[in-house]
């Protein structure tokens, strides 16, 4: 699955790993219907401990975007709302917060953070049509 935790942002993981998948499922990226890794794959895959996969996927069934079907798995609920323009902001503002956050830190100017992110825009970009192909 192509999330990516940063243990030393200061944001718990569960955190992370909660804020991301929601981000998946705004977008449409995880669409309705999709079966999410077990719990296992997803904690060996993030190396994290399972207990903490068990948390994030109670807490998305708690917000209606996940459903969990004994002995099949979670999946995401074809009822999941569509999220505004303003909703999906809201949800990548944190993540924006750290970046400046750690960018100032280490002493990087806006004018180069922007560039990055530009490139990163450009490569994933360059990533999906190749996937799609």
């Amino acid at each position: 699955m192509f999330l990516y935790l940063n243990p030393q942002s200061g944001m718990p993981l569960y955190r992370q790993m909660l804020q991301q998948l929601r981000q998946r499922i705004a977008s449409g990226q995880l669409a309705a219907g999709t079966q999410l890794p077990s719990v296992r794959d997803l904690s060996q895959q993030l190396h994290v401990n399972p207990l903490t996969v068990v948390k994030v996927f109670q807490l998305l069934e708690r917000e209606d975007l996940v459903e969990f079907r004994r002995g099949l798995g979670t999946f995401v609920k074809p009822s999941s709302p569509k999220m505004s323009a303003d909703e999906r902001r809201q949800l990548l503002l944190p993540s924006v917060k750290q970046l400046v956050m750690e960018a100032q830190h280490l002493r990087i100017e806006a004018a180069e953070v922007e560039k990055m992110v530009q490139e990163q825009f450009k490569k994933n970009a360059t990533n999906q049509r190749h996937t799609h192909e």
